[in-house]
């Protein structure tokens, strides 16, 4: 199945948090969730080089992402996407995954709601997002799918 077909767009769009799956140099494997947007046809990720998920992908391309829609309880579908990646650190490209995350997961009801709810947290996030920054620079992690399947989630290896 393609990355483009109806069905595996419906997941992306609905899903929320993306698991990716990477191996280190020496082969061991590693599934990291991430914050994802959907775009032009490939996956971006956002998180700091320094992070394991980033030197995997920079020491080994090959991936793979999972998504379920978390929101749907009764479904027992997780879809696989296996694709090839790399990071980017261009100022464009950050711009670009910034404004599209905002609009996915702040700029709506829902995200509006969860932030006014949990505003005394906002100083421990701050904090947090400064000292990521200071270890390493943001960065996205561009995945272009090469196959896509869906898995009941009891097959998930």
């Amino acid at each position: 199945m393609k990355a483009d077909d109806p069905a595996v767009l419906d997941v992306l769009r609905r899903s929320m948090v993306a698991r990716i799956a990477t191996l280190s140099r020496n082969g061991r494997p590693s599934i990291n969730p991430l914050y994802f947007v959907y775009l032009n046809g490939r996956i971006w990720l956002g998180t700091v080089e320094w992070t394991l998920a980033a030197r995997n992908v920079k020491a080994d391309p090959r991936v793979s992402v999972l998504f379920q829609v978390e929101r749907d309880r009764s479904s027992h579908w997780v879809l696989r996407i296996r694709g090839r990646a790399s990071v980017r650190t261009d100022q464009k490209g950050q711009r670009s995954y910034n404004l599209r995350t905002a609009r996915k997961y702040l700029l709506t009801p829902g995200g509006i709601r969860n932030a006014l709810a949990h505003m005394r947290q906002l100083p421990l996030r701050l904090h947090y997002a400064a000292q990521s920054t200071e270890k390493g620079q943001p960065c996205v992690i561009e995945v272009t799918p090469e196959q896509a399947e869906f898995l009941n989630d009891d097959q998930q290896g």
